[in-house]
């Protein structure tokens, strides 16, 4: 107990629950770090996890500034080779909220709550959908005096279709115990920001700047403290320097800074008030703005940066190459290769650190890679006598397959004639209206397509959309598709046991309580009885107490449970008829095991191997299964991809599932049509559908908006706002009468015909 107790103490604090548990595994306590030296530190920690410990103990023997300056060369040589999961950590996408406080909430009074209950339910006057989230996430409470000062961890959504108030009232503030709201967010820990953060450096999930925070603002990649912590201090740095140089004190710089002004041009534009509140005296203001407005101008010019940013910099440009660390095999593939040009050093760097491979191994991967590389030589002689040029990859493909049938030089020829023939013939002409084009090659065999929503696609009563339903659902880039589900293969060693198999099956699975246990009401004594189907329980590894646990948590129950004899008992004092039939079907219906999203889970065998297929898709949790395979396994939820896997791993998907819809209903489209519909979704960053308005609806042309809908709303506001249009799409330039600059139209051809007498007209 007392260990949980440090580790909770840790993180009221303002400490990650990984850094927590680490310091008191290592046995310090927040007494201990206070007398601990930094050589000791050193030792155990990282340096960025040193200066989280200095602020937490408040450890004033050690210099701060030095520890940041170290964390920062910490932070440049450790950009080295990652492994698979902290790569997929770094893509992931987060989503968070910022949100104001409804009137009479206090951060004294929310911070009071969550030291005494360890959690608080805070209301808020508008809908979110809980569905969107992945738990815990981050929300940024925006205060209308200074701006965003503190960071919550929201571990739950509670929604409701009408305004009601959470049967926790014990959470909510002795204010708010009575008052319904939409929506309810609970609150585990509520850290203070090292300085004010101005809504302006979020972004929108469409990209845009936050400029409002409108009670409430979904954004996306929300801020990371652990991660922006250094930045803080590199910026709180430069402030310190920058506004003592201005003539003001440390206590008054340092102000600035926590009140989100850390830099000259931010001076400028602050108002007194603003500058007031930050504790500058009112006789200094109109002397700082004067020295602000110099340091501006030179800030405009040239980024500010710290004194170990422009050290390292110094440091980068004597030296060929900038200092990296890198691992043992890495190293040797480079000593083995240095003769092979750099991307092949790379590929074989990269296959030897992810398979452990041995002197003699990486030896033969150089020796195959030497070979690519001979044969890759010869096929550009080859180009060159023919006075022809083929794409990189394409030659790359050309020496694998000659290596692989054993070609002679002149056949090695004769493929290269065949593959320039062929890559002439699939050229397009720079101004060819490629969209226009793919555009028609999907709709003309859309209007094909039959409505039909589901069928079985070969795996019992498992549904699945298909045709145009499931066409239209991928162009729109809808958020959930309508029937989500996955293709789960698994490792090579697993996926040839069919017991193996079921049993990851079964793990992945969500189970109710009615699936797991017999539940009953015993009238007589005004009770509901939970009695286990232990066979079952047994399979999946689940004792009757843990079971228990978990329908308490889950279905946040008030009542008194028990477990006597095998069986669950939940009583509740003075407790109607009703209110116990209503338990029970509560109770009957909670998620308690497997994964929440999954409802069904199938094994179906494909060739050799067993794979899984499921109804309903949760690709985060399905990857940290042990014995799936990571490599393999997808599914058909695009945005889910686009958050796991990033933006490329959806690009690829969009026109896979494209690809895969067309030609299950026996339609024939050239891939690259479909590779271009997924680049023009994805070129932004973000999954962007495919409307009537064009992309996402964001068409830059006022007459190509006002062709489509509400025509006079679209010419009134551009008139008013005094947008242009400079005509550069097609139903602009029909609009007003000219050729659209696309195939034909985009060439002027002037014919200036000649006198009768040979003469030019004019002379």
């Amino acid at each position: 107990m007392a260990r949980l107790d440090t580790i909770r103490a840790l993180e009221k604090r303002g400490l990650s629950t990984q850094l927590a548990e680490k310091t008191v595994e290592l046995g310090y306590q927040l007494g201990t770090l206070k007398k601990v030296s930094l050589k000791e530190l050193e030792k155990k920690f990282y340096y960025k996890e040193i200066l989280q410990l200095i602020d937490v103990a408040k450890i004033s023997s050690i210099n701060r500034d030095e520890i940041v300056e170290k964390a920062l060369k910490e932070g440049d040589v450790s950009d080295g080779p990652i492994s698979a999961d902290q790569a997929l950590r770094r893509v992931e996408k987060k989503l968070g909220v910022i949100w104001s406080l409804p009137e009479g909430y206090t951060i004294d009074g929310v911070l009071k709550q969550i030291s005494r209950k360890g959690q608080v339910l805070l209301g808020v006057a508008f809908p979110i959908n809980s569905k969107q989230f992945r738990y815990p996430f981050h929300g940024y409470v925006y205060l209308k005096t200074r701006g965003i000062c503190y960071q919550s961890v929201i571990t739950e959504v509670v929604s409701f279709d009408r305004p009601n108030i959470p049967e926790e009232t014990e959470l909510l503030l002795s204010a708010h115990t009575s008052e319904p709201y939409v929506t309810f967010l609970r609150i585990e820990r509520l850290i203070e920001m090292p300085r004010t953060i101005r809504l302006e450096e979020f972004r929108k999930m469409d990209g845009t700047q936050v400029k409002s925070a409108r009670n409430y603002t979904q954004v996306e990649d929300s801020l990371d403290l652990d991660r922006e912590r250094l930045r803080f201090e590199e910026e709180r740095i430069v402030a310190l320097d920058l506004f003592t140089k201005m003539g003001l004190s440390q206590k008054v710089s340092l102000s600035l800074f926590t009140h989100g002004i850390f830099l000259a041009s931010q001076v400028v534009i602050a108002t007194d008030t603003e500058l007031r509140d930050a504790g500058v005296p009112a006789t200094k203001i109109a002397k700082l703005r004067n020295a602000a407005a110099d340091a501006a101008a030179i800030e405009l010019q040239k980024p500010i940066s710290s004194k170990a940013t422009v050290q390292k910099k110094k440091k980068a440009e004597k030296e060929d190459k900038p200092v990296k660390k890198i691992n043992k095999f890495r190293k040797m593939s480079s000593n083995l290769a240095a003769k092979l040009p750099e991307i092949y050093i790379e590929e074989i760097s990269v296959e030897s650190e992810e398979n452990k491979l041995g002197k003699k191994e990486i030896e033969d991967l150089v020796k195959t890679y030497t070979k690519i590389n001979v044969y890759e030589n010869d096929i550009e002689d080859i180009l060159t006598k023919k006075k022809s040029l083929l794409p990189q990859g394409i030659v790359r493909e050309m020496a694998e397959k000659s290596i692989k049938h054993k070609l002679k030089p002149k056949q090695i020829e004769k493929v290269v004639d065949g593959g320039i023939v062929q890559y002439n013939q699939n050229k397009i002409d720079a101004t060819e209206a490629v969209g226009v084009i793919a555009a028609q090659s999907i709709g003309e065999p859309g209007t094909q397509m039959t409505m039909r929503t589901f069928h079985y696609a070969g795996v019992a009563e498992m549904n699945v959309t298909l045709g145009l339903p499931r066409l239209i659902e991928i162009v729109d880039a809808r958020r959930i598709p309508k029937t989500p589900i996955m293709e789960v293969f698994l490792e090579p060693n697993v996926s040839s046991s069919q017991k193996k198999a079921l049993e990851i099956a079964s793990m992945i699975e969500a189970q109710s309580v009615s699936q797991l246990a017999k539940i009953s009401t015993d009238i007589t004594n005004l009770r509901v009885l939970i009695e286990p189907e232990l066979k079952i329980l047994k399979a999946r590894n689940l004792p009757i107490e843990e079971l228990a646990a978990r329908i308490k948590k889950k279905g946040r129950l008030k009542t008194k449970m028990m477990v006597e004899k095998g069986i669950i008992i939940l009583e509740e004092e003075n407790v109607s008829f009703k209110k116990l039939y209503l338990l029970e079907d509560k109770v009957s219906h909670l998620m308690v095991d497997g994964i929440g999203n999954i409802q069904r889970a199938i094994v179906r065998k494909e060739g050799s191997e067993f794979v899984i297929f499921t109804e309903g898709s949760d690709l985060q949790a399905i990857l940290e299964v042990p014995g799936v395979d990571l490599t393999r396994t997808n599914t058909n939820s695009i945005h889910e991809v686009a958050e796991v896997l990033g933006i490329e791993a959806a690009r690829i998907a969009i026109a896979d599932e494209l690809h895969k819809t067309l030609s299950e209903q026996g339609l024939s489209v050239d891939l690259r049509h479909n590779m271009l519909v997924s680049d023009v979704m994805t070129n932004t960053g973000t999954i962007q559908a495919i409307g009537r308005h064009g992309i996402s609806g964001a068409k830059v042309s006022v007459l190509a908006r006002a062709a489509f809908e509400i025509t006079s709303t679209h010419l009134l506001q551009a008139g008013l706002s005094g947008e242009s249009d400079v005509l550069t799409g097609v139903a602009e330039n029909i609009i007003v009468g000219q050729p659209v600059h696309l195939g034909t139209g985009a060439v002027s051809a002037i014919y200036k015909p000649k006198s009768k007498k040979g003469k030019k007209r004019g002379k």
